[in-house]
């Protein structure tokens, strides 16, 4: 399974992609999880607490005149995975590409970059979890992606949010994209207001008071709240999205 999540700040795409990377985990799979927000988030979510920067050397990646910041030797991703990526609970592997201010360097992003497009070793999943808005979608950061999720809330500005990053489903070749509502309530009509994007509904996660706790004291959901109704509706979008993809990454 290849995941990415979108959508817009404060959605909850972290809390999902940290959820979804531990379950895949606890199922004996392979993971990578990838924080390619730069803002602090996912390894919250992940059970690690604040990293100050899991992200790749500066001088992986070099300017070269006429072709601006590129890998100053050739190396495979799955090397910079093994050699960078660090230690996560369930044995995930994460990486990050770096935290504003200071640490998104050009030399770690372009080394970074190369696994998002090249990473691909077979029987491991790769989780997302992309900066909030529409402009990393775009600009190539989901490419890695199979499977897009466009995680929206029952606000005006992230169901603004989602009608733009809808048309992702059509930029990106062979990608499936769906809509995960997070923080539903029952009388929010939710449902009824995305119906105009086309788009199947993967998942719809309640509003979850145990998960917000959680969230505030940097732990993970599915430590803090294994049980919770956030957190046991998450686990039903596993089942849901894993009928999507095939079993085994392609080589």
């Amino acid at each position: 399974m290849r995941l990415a999540l979108v959508g817009k700040g404060g959605s909850g795409k972290s809390v999902i992609a940290g959820t979804v990377a531990r379950i895949l985990a606890r199922e004996n799979q392979r993971v990578l999880a990838l924080d390619v927000d730069t803002l602090p988030g996912l390894a919250f979510s992940l059970g690690l607490g604040r990293i100050t920067d899991a992200g790749m050397p500066e001088e992986l990646g070099e300017r070269q005149e006429g072709k601006g910041w590129v890998l100053r030797e050739e190396i495979s991703a799955a090397a910079l995975v093994d050699r960078y990526a660090l230690d996560a609970p369930d044995g995930i592997r994460f990486l990050q590409l770096g935290k504003l201010p200071g640490q998104v360097r050009p030399g770690s992003v372009v080394a970074f970059h190369h696994v998002v497009d090249s990473f691909r070793r077979p029987g491991w999943s790769i989780v997302g979890d992309l900066a909030a808005g529409t402009r990393q979608g775009f600009a190539g950061w989901a490419g890695f992606a199979e499977l897009i999720g466009i995680v929206v809330e029952p606000t005006s500005s992230a169901l603004l949010s989602a009608q733009r990053l809808s048309a992702l489903s059509h930029t990106i070749p062979g990608v499936r994209t769906g809509l995960i509502i997070n923080k539903s309530r029952e009388d929010d009509g939710i449902r009824e207001r995305l119906t105009n994007l086309g788009l199947p509904v993967w998942a719809e996660i309640p509003y979850d008071v145990e998960v917000a706790m959680a969230e505030r004291e940097g732990a993970a959901p599915i430590d803090m709240a294994p049980v919770s109704a956030a957190v046991t509706a998450i686990a039903r979008l596993v089942t849901e999205i894993r009928r999507l993809v095939p079993e085994e990454l392609p080589a």
